[in-house]
């Protein structure tokens, strides 16, 4: 329907909805009694209509207000009906009976308004719409006892003087009442569609605005009256599009609801089914990959044993070697004690290089490192100056850059990164050994350092197991315990650095690592 044909539908339903209250307001100038029973009539209509509405569609209707409405109303129209036909000038109980309309008016408001504060208490609860039935009529039936049979109601109109206090007073107590069935509706909202909502709620307040008016008249037949009927009919008319109009045109709004309700649940318990799937797979993942983290430490750990029982057992044969030596000769000689204490002296140092390195290598693996700008050229020196006698044996020729990349790391781990890289390049280059330093930037704010040799390089096949700890490759290549290079990669991977080598055997290696700039 496009916004033009909307508009003019509802310029139709205003003007229809005008004309008619000028006819029924000319109506009553010629007959009040004639406009009395017609709004009486209608607004008992859709009383009973809303009660078959609601009773046959019992089986399909979830919501439990609307049934409880409809089997209120009902009864609501009986006792309507029975004031109608009791209004002075109809005739049905005799002459002078303005006091028994009135009785029947507020017996039946009191049970609207009872129906009405009841009702939003059984939404989510149980309803037994027999049982409901029986209650209502047991509760109908005393009040038109006390009315007719049992003269107890108390007296709600006298003629001449108007309503008497107990009338008026219970027009405000059932205008409260209304009131408070107002905060029920719009506390319980969500059971129900907007429209229908909005429609219900229009229809308790309609139906105030007709109670305080029927406070204020003297005459039945008085201006207070008739204005306090036209706030009736338009109560019904909300009820009816509420109730009868949307569950024949849009069944789904009040018929549904609770359907559209239970998918709308469906569809979320779905969703947070699919999530909480993914928060499982991701921690299947993060178990894998700590799996997998686990199984790497424990092959480090084996091969730190390894590391243990076999590298400080060949430094430990030459110690009982030694002082077998020791104990076997008779009388040594300056020089051969000389010796043999110099050979004492290389294999402890050996072993504590091992321990040191186990040592530093348990540190990089456990610790972080206050990270910071670096002057790498002064970490170079002093990695030089540590391997002067190496240097200076070797007779090895050493060419560095004049400057060097700004970069971001932790300058004593660094110390020992060019430790080993050169160390490495001074036992494994040329005689004498070549040994080349540089430094580049690369994209991503990165640097790259790197140590040449010009010895015989190392094998691709074996590349890839350079950085493995304790791996001895080939010991006519790769001598010693394999610990270098695996502090060198935890330590530069723990700065935010990646480590490799390059160069095909037989034209030397460079051995590399990168680290941030910032």
């Amino acid at each position: 329907m496009t916004y033009e044909t909307t508009t003019v539908h509802k310029a139709a339903v205003v003007g229809t909805g005008l004309v008619i209250l000028v006819a029924l307001y000319l109506t009553s100038l010629h007959s009040y009694l004639l406009f009395h029973s017609t709004i009486e009539l209608f607004t008992i209509a859709v009383a009973f209509g809303v009660f078959a509405f609601a009773w046959n569609a019992r089986r399909y209707l979830d919501n439990n207000y609307l049934l409880f409405v409809g089997i209120a109303s009902l009864f609501i129209g009986v006792l309507d009906l029975v004031h109608t036909l009791a209004y002075e000038g109809i005739g049905v109980f005799g002459q002078h009976t303005s006091n028994l309309a009135t009785q029947m008016w507020v017996a039946g408001r009191y049970l609207q308004g009872l129906a009405m504060v009841a009702a939003p208490f059984f939404l989510g609860h149980t309803l037994r719409p027999y049982l409901t039935m029986v209650a209502f009529a047991i509760v109908t039936g005393i009040l038109l006892a006390t009315i007719f049979a049992w003269h107890v109601f108390p007296t709600a109109y006298v003629d001449g003087a108007g309503l008497t206090p107990f009338k008026k007073n219970s027009e405000y107590a059932v205008s409260l009442a209304f009131l408070g069935a107002i905060a029920l509706l719009w506390w319980k909202r969500k059971a129900f569609e907007p429209r229908v909502l909005r429609l219900l709620i229009a229809s308790l307040a309609l139906t105030i605005a007709s109670e305080l008016s029927f406070t204020s008249y003297v005459s039945v037949y008085g201006y207070a009256n008739m204005v306090g009927h036209f706030f009736k009919l338009a109560a019904f008319y909300a009820l009816y599009k509420a109730v009868i109009e949307t569950g024949l045109v849009q069944p789904y709004a009040i018929l549904l609801k609770g359907l559209k309700h239970s998918e709308d649940r469906l569809r979320e318990y779905s969703t947070a089914l699919e999530a909480r799937n993914e928060d499982l797979r991701r921690t299947h993942q993060r178990l894998e990959q700590d799996s997998i983290i686990l199984q790497k430490r424990n092959q480090e750990l084996d091969a730190y044993a390894h590391t243990v029982a076999h590298d400080l057992k060949t430094p430990l044969s030459v110690l009982v070697g030694t002082t077998e030596v020791v104990d076997s000769v008779a009388s040594l000689t300056p020089h051969m004690r000389d010796s043999l204490m110099a050979r004492i002296r290389s294999t402890a140092l050996e072993m504590n290089g091992i321990v040191d390195n186990l040592l530093l290598l348990a540190e990089v693996r456990q610790a972080d490192a206050p990270t910071g700008p670096v002057a790498m050229g002064d970490v170079v020196h002093d990695a030089r100056n540590r391997l002067q006698d190496m240097i200076r044996e070797r007779h090895a020729q050493i060419v560095m850059p004049d400057a060097w990349p700004p970069a971001i790391g932790y300058a004593p781990w660094l110390e020992e990164v060019w430790v080993n890289y050169l160390s490495n390049a001074l036992k494994y280059g040329g005689r004498p050994p070549l040994v080349e330093l540089g430094a580049s930037v690369l994209p991503d704010h990165m640097a790259r350092f790197w140590v040449r040799d010009n010895g015989k390089g190392v094998p691709p096949a074996t590349r890839d197991r350079m950085f493995v700890p304790f791996n001895e490759l080939s010991r006519s290549r790769r001598t010693g315990h394999g610990l270098g290079l695996s502090i060198v990669l935890h330590i530069v991977e723990k700065l935010g650095g990646e480590v490799g080598v390059e160069h095909d055997a037989g034209d030397g290696s460079l051995f590399y690592f990168t680290l941030p700039t910032r």
